[in-house]
């Protein structure tokens, strides 16, 4: 299924909230947002969704602007802004092209989505060129990634029976799985070792100041955190929080965020 039809089938307004294993990836993510964002800056949210991270940063005053290459998100965004009367400005951009956009004019810009779905390398190095024209000097740029070494135990939890030798491969030797795929279970997807992302984000002259596991070891043990009290939570939190930057934890982890410096 191709990237735009799939999405029209997730639920990805809630999934970020859905289950208590599910907030941990979301609450790690304002954890370091509110490191790097504050009241006035210009933020561009390049593969927003429904908003989830938009919304948030417009709560905290930030000048927030909002693009998907999925209409559907961008629509239900736009229904959510008028509900809340807030004013966040929105279009369907594709990540590849921001010529919308001048050059440095945004405080910090957040990636948190298109280079799970971009195949070659070609396109990745496009899609961060992109994000650093736009973004000022000195400017935030957060970047995150599906970790290969995650992936294949999350395909079979959800069926058994797309368990294959050849998926394996496909996963852990190619990094990638085309939609077309007779050993696709999504979409288009790319995944990247965490050392990986490091070193292209570094030749694209990035200074790299903060990588950490955003789900870390929460989605292997969603059954046990889905049952957990509020307090307990809390717990679970902490120790998430404390270990998340540790690399024997990112490439476990389901989903990682890389936070970057344009060097001027």
């Amino acid at each position: 299924m191709d990237l735009i039809e799939s999405y029209k089938e997730i639920d990805e307004e809630n999934r970020l909230q859905s289950t208590l294993s599910r907030r941990v990836e979301y609450l790690t993510t304002i954890n370091t947002l509110d490191k790097y964002c504050f009241s006035g800056m210009k933020c561009l949210d390049v593969g927003c969704g429904v908003g989830i991270y938009s919304l948030y940063l417009k709560e905290h005053n930030l000048d927030v602007t909002s693009i998907d290459l999925v209409p559907k998100h961008i629509n239900r965004l736009n229904e959510i802004i008028k509900q809340k009367n807030i004013n966040i400005k929105t279009m369907v951009c594709n990540a590849l092209n921001l010529s919308t956009f001048k050059d440095n004019s945004f405080d910090i810009v957040l990636c948190m989505g298109p280079l799970y779905h971009l195949l070659n390398n070609s396109d990745q190095n496009q899609c961060i060129k992109e994000c650093i024209r736009v973004v000022k000097p000195n400017g935030i740029i957060m970047f995150s990634y599906i970790s290969p070494f995650s992936v294949f135990p999350c395909a079979i939890r959800g069926d058994i029976n797309r368990i294959s030798n050849e998926l394996v491969d496909k996963i852990i030797d190619n990094h990638c799985i085309e939609f077309n795929s007779p050993y696709c279970f999504w979409t288009d997807n790319y995944f990247h070792d965490p050392s990986e992302i490091e070193k292209i984000l570094i030749n694209n002259k990035l200074e790299i100041i903060d990588h950490l596991a955003t789900d870390g070891q929460s989605i292997a043990f969603q059954n046990t955190i889905n049952q957990m009290t509020d307090a307990e939570f809390d717990i679970w939190m902490r120790y998430h929080l404390k270990i998340c930057r540790n690399k024997s934890i990112l490439g476990t982890s389901n989903h990682g965020l890389i936070v970057t410096r344009k060097k001027v």
